[in-house]
């Protein structure tokens, strides 16, 4: 019976410092790739490599990319020959389509 006790009072602190997490990080673009984004300057190939589904896609993409609404919650990111759909509040990637595809 103290055994669980012990694993409720345990759950029951542990589950409030859950919420007070901070959130997941977002990296932006490193300096040089972000001064090429403001000349519009396309960007280098190996960029892409490294946005996967379930990252959040950095605010300074849609500027560079063609953004289209797709649903009331959901938007469609065209940037060179990939094509993200993103959440729009979190700018979550959903999915990915290689060569606009």
């Amino acid at each position: 019976m103290k055994w669980l006790r012990r694993s409720l009072c345990v759950v029951a602190v542990a589950l409030p410092l859950s919420a007070l997490a901070e959130p997941p990080t977002q990296q932006g673009l490193p300096p040089g790739l972000e001064k090429k984004v403001e000349r519009g300057e396309p960007l280098p190939p190996g960029w892409q490599k490294k946005i996967h589904v379930g990252d959040h896609l950095d605010h300074r993409y849609l500027d560079y990319g063609r953004v289209y609404d797709i649903s009331p919650h959901r938007q469609r990111v065209h940037i060179e020959d990939r094509v993200y759909t993103i959440i729009k509040e979190t700018r979550e990637i959903v999915d990915i389509l290689e060569n606009g595809h």
